[in-house]
């Protein structure tokens, strides 16, 4: 038997040593699989909203990493880092205790960038990068991916992120209308400046300082649109609101701001729109923007009621005269009518942005700084709000007395006058045979149920009514003085609380009720004791 030398046995050695981690490497080498759902683009604008993941449910986010652990070791201390150079540095976003094999994880990424972004003019193309490591990771193992997104000017509103041959519907086109108030900006010094301006050059003093009345609101509204005539504020135009589905080259449309608008003293619809907007919500009411088809226009809401008005009347491209406050003002109401039948038809185009309601659920608008130089040339056009130049604003009483005075009346025992823009649903509930009918404000708070119930007196009427209730999980308390009825409704979440009458008519007895999630109650009495001292 021959004897290895010791170099050869070294050699051999080394080579099996070498080996073992390549034999036994396959059950402990760590192996993660990743994927990235990105969104293609990001609004400066809407900055606040991307970093904020309880706005609008998270919805809006610069990415998704899916990771899932394919090998057969648990991993430790999983950590999921991005930065986009220039904007954010490394970053961590997410981290996992202990991730066991076949386990997946999400890390969402929320970008919080500088507020400086929006100062940005021009469109550009940025990376993101992506990495994953663990405990005990070496260079080699660590996971690196990057993708590019664009990031578009601070005054770039994206219609929508889907792009435009995957658009399917209208749901489709209107993808991003959520983020639109990030362009209502009522804390801009200018806007504050401006509106304080008009309140005192062109309402003096009337309705300067805006109550939950009606009227003084629909009176400051008439007067923000005499402040633009007087400064012969010219209208520029649809362009950039989408009007057909192959309408795709207005999916990304240029917003002037509020402040652009005022001193530009030009705005398109939508501009005119988010103008109104700020200044509205500036001067305490809650603004809406409403959406059609290649159009936009302002309005606002109270007491359960809408309001609109034409901003774009003060002339311009495709207009034939310049229209006063109250032309502007009826014809923009006439064209919520029809903005409101097309919503009871479930046409899709039409979409209203109610501002504070997103607001609060997280779509908060951009920072802008004092400017002494728009400051000046908001004097410069506050020198038109002079008496000469100024019509007569004169608001013949429409909310709420109008609203009904113009509306259909709920035929038969116990009628009532229905407010303009209130949708009624006839049989609404199959299941329940004694509500015949329900007429529900738009935002759907406030509503009026007509119940129609077999029975011999008004106490037998309630006391099936409220067994009725019962069946659906339903509690109901009432009260009867006469033919008054007052009292609730309720399940585990909500109150409703309601007025109305009851009086016999042909088989029994009909109820008539109107009323309002308690919550909201004080907000919509208005209204609802409007259409309760109307049933007759």
């Amino acid at each position: 038997m021959k004897k290895l030398s010791l170099p050869l046995v070294i050699i051999v050695v080394g080579i099996i040593a070498a080996g073992i981690p390549f034999l036994f490497s396959g059950s402990n080498k760590a192996s993660l699989d990743i994927s990235i759902n990105s969104i293609p683009l990001i609004m400066p604008a809407a900055h606040k909203v991307y970093a904020n993941p309880d706005a609008l449910n998270g919805q809006y986010h610069l990415f998704k990493a899916k990771i899932t652990n394919t090998g057969k070791k648990t991993l430790e201390n999983v950590v999921v880092k991005y930065q986009v150079p220039g904007h954010i540095e490394w970053t961590e976003i997410s981290t996992t205790g202990i991730m066991i094999p076949g386990q997946t994880i999400v890390a969402v990424c929320y970008p919080v960038f500088n507020p400086s972004v929006t100062s940005k003019t021009t469109e550009s193309v940025e990376r993101a990068n992506v990495t994953v490591e663990w405990e005990g990771a070496d260079h080699r193992d660590i996971i690196e991916e990057s993708f590019t997104f664009k990031m578009l000017s601070r005054n770039d509103f994206a219609y929508t992120c889907i792009p435009s041959d995957e658009i399917l519907g209208w749901g489709d086109v209107y993808d991003n209308d959520p983020l639109l108030p990030c362009f209502v900006t009522p804390n801009d010094p200018i806007v504050k400046y401006y509106t304080q301006i008009v309140q005192e050059k062109v309402l003096k003093g009337e309705a300067a300082s805006v109550t939950r009345s009606p009227e003084q609101g629909v009176q400051f509204m008439l007067g923000l649109y005499e402040a633009t005539r007087m400064s012969h504020m010219v209208y520029s135009g649809t362009k950039g609101i989408p009007q057909n589905l192959q309408d795709v080259q207005t999916l990304i449309q240029h917003v002037r701001l509020p402040r652009e608008v005022i001193t530009g003293n030009t705005g398109l619809c939508i501009e005119l729109s988010v103008l109104y907007a700020s200044v509205l919500s500036n001067a305490g009411l809650d603004p809406i923007i409403y959406l059609i088809p290649g159009h936009a226009y302002p309005g606002f809401k109270i007491d359960g009621q809408y309001y609109a008005i034409e901003a774009t009347g003060i002339g311009g491209e495709g207009l034939g005269k310049i229209s006063s406050a109250q032309e502007a003002y009826k014809l923009g109401m006439e064209q919520l009518d029809e903005f409101i039948k097309a919503t009871q038809a479930g046409d899709p185009r039409y979409s209203i942005i109610d501002v504070h309601q997103l607001n609060a659920s997280g779509v908060i608008s951009m920072n802008l700084d004092d400017n002494d130089y728009l400051r000046k040339k908001v004097d410069e056009i506050a020198e038109n709000f002079t008496p000469k130049h100024q019509q007569v604003i004169q608001y013949v009483q429409q909310p709420v007395s109008n609203q009904l005075a113009d509306a259909s009346r709920f035929p038969g025992p116990l009628s009532f006058l229905i407010p303009t823009g209130w949708v009624t649903y006839h049989n609404p509930a199959p299941g329940f045979p004694l509500l015949i009918a329900q007429i529900t404000s738009p935002d759907m708070v406030a509503s009026v149920s007509v119940y129609n119930i077999p029975a011999s007196s008004a106490e037998e009427a309630m006391h099936q009514l409220k067994q009725y209730f019962s069946q659906m999980g339903l509690a109901l308390q009432y009260s009867i003085s006469g033919s008054n009825v007052q009292g609730t409704s309720a399940n585990y979440t909500t109150t409703f609380r309601w007025i109305g009458k009851i009086a016999p008519m042909s088989g029994g007895y009909r109820l008539v009720a109107v009323g309002s999630d308690n919550q909201l109650y004080s907000q919509y009495t208005g209204v609802i004791n409007s259409v309760y001292n109307s049933i007759r």
